[in-house]
């Protein structure tokens, strides 16, 4: 089969569904108005769904997102939970994020250079010359 580039095109852009379309349809006892989805969805939602007092509130995720500290913890080994002198739980009280207020507070945490105008590498020992 030998298509023009525009014919091509225009084949392929058929296929793409529609925006906010469901690409999933379900049919028999999943589908959406079937009598015995309440008795086979997890949720327990469904036409055949009994109503009652329990059922209007919502069970807890079985998922839920890890926080910041958690991430630190699994991916740096950094434990910012526990206090490392007494073993205790912590609480995070703040979280500073502004860029400029981060920057002021390290420059005030550095310790005060010794001379800020002699070069950065005046400390290193001069090159030696080459053994052959």
């Amino acid at each position: 089969m030998l298509l023009e580039p525009l014919d091509f095109l225009a084949r392929l852009a058929a296929l793409v569904p529609p925006p906010r379309a469901h690409l999933t349809r379900y049919h028999g006892a999943f589908a959406a108005a079937s009598a015995l989805r309440a008795a086979i969805a997890p949720s327990g939602r469904g036409r055949g769904a009994r109503h009652t007092e329990g059922a209007a509130k919502r069970p807890a995720p079985k998922h839920a997102a890890m926080t910041w500290m958690q991430r630190l913890k699994r991916v740096f080994a950094i434990d910012i939970e526990r206090c490392r002198r007494c073993g205790g739980k912590l609480k995070v009280i703040a979280s500073i994020e502004d860029p400029s207020l981060i920057e002021r507070i390290l420059a005030r945490l550095r310790p005060p250079a010794e001379d800020e105008t002699a070069a950065p590498f005046a400390a290193r020992a001069p090159p030696q010359p080459l053994l052959l």
